[in-house]
């Protein structure tokens, strides 16, 4: 999510610091001002959201420039919400049971922002709806003050698609074409058709052939993940779950996960039309070289299988 795209949600769902609250604050001075700031408005973040505080709010005082310059960052973290009720809208295929049985984020639990991004993800990875993000999620309180009720906005994708692929790498790899249709609604639980698909396969200059396939389901992960074909062999299959349920975990170790931008508006007797402050997360240690493991860990197990 872009730093303009967070600013809105985040202004959405987060009502203005009232003036009776009583601000944390921290000063930084010197040429080293801004980093410091930002780390510490980051961390901050971090540790609300964990705690399911929806109205962090933060807000800089500048006073001097150069190495006489002095940042005085004053914090409204906010009161902790729970979650009420999680509701979907938008889904007409997949049963609310599957969906829920992503979240790592329950109904009676803290409103975990990090978990709520995490739940997301977990929803995009069942292939069925368009990526999801925060924008997508509605956050309505309840008149106690603690609770709040989220509902999740879903845009089924297509039944049929077809994809296509080669090799990466000369001779690495083979090429790849195969076309899709998702199973009717029917059933619930591990038989839910919804999770399911018939692909019909072409792997190099081999024959085409047909496969009921059902992708990683968030909650379900033993019965999910699979190929089934009269073409394959046992070998094959079993090569095919394995890597169905190792290629994320690879991803989610050697990628890691990277946090959204901070921006934070500044306050100057200097300038009074003073820029706000974009604090950007820093990138993880090593990140292009753990991208480049993850991506040729990806391109090792799809070869594989088909």
């Amino acid at each position: 999510m872009t730093s303009a795209a967070l600013a809105l949600w985040m202004a959405l769902i987060a009502p203005a610091a009232r003036p009776g609250d009583r601000p944390q604050e921290v000063r930084f001075t010197g040429l080293s001002a801004v980093d410091e700031l930002c780390a510490s408005l980051l961390d901050s973040r971090r540790d609300a959201e964990a705690q399911g505080r929806l109205d962090f709010t933060a807000e800089v005082e500048s006073v001097g420039a150069g190495e006489e310059v002095a940042l005085t960052a004053r914090i409204w973290p906010g009161s902790a919400y729970g979650v009420g009720r999680i509701n979907f809208a938008g889904h007409s295929r997949l049963d609310d049971s599957t969906i829920r049985r992503a979240m790592t984020i329950s109904e009676r639990g803290l409103l975990d922002v990090g978990q709520l991004r995490r739940s997301l993800a977990r929803i995009n990875d069942l292939g069925v709806f368009d990526p999801l993000t925060l924008a997508d999620v509605a956050i309505a309180r309840r008149p106690d003050g603690v609770t709040a009720d989220l509902t999740i906005s879903l845009r089924e994708r297509k039944r049929r698609w077809w994809s296509v692929s080669g090799p990466l790498f000369p001779g690495f790899g083979t090429f790849r074409a195969s076309l899709s249709a998702r199973l009717p609604p029917w059933g619930r639980g591990v038989l839910e058709m919804s999770t399911y698909f018939i692909s019909l396969n072409v792997a190099g200059i081999a024959k085409p052939f047909l496969a009921l396939q059902r992708p990683l389901v968030s909650g379900q992960e033993l019965f999910s993940g699979f190929a089934i074909s009269p073409a394959l062999s046992p070998e094959e299959m079993l090569m095919h779950y394995g890597r169905s349920h190792l290629a994320p975990r690879i991803g989610a170790v050697l990628e890691g996960r990277r946090n959204d931008p901070l921006s934070v508006p500044v306050t100057s007797v200097t300038a009074p039309a003073a820029e706000p402050i974009v604090c950007v997360p820093p990138t993880p240690r090593l990140w292009w070289l753990r991208r480049g493991a993850a991506v040729a860990a990806s391109v090792a197990l799809e070869a594989l299988i088909f």
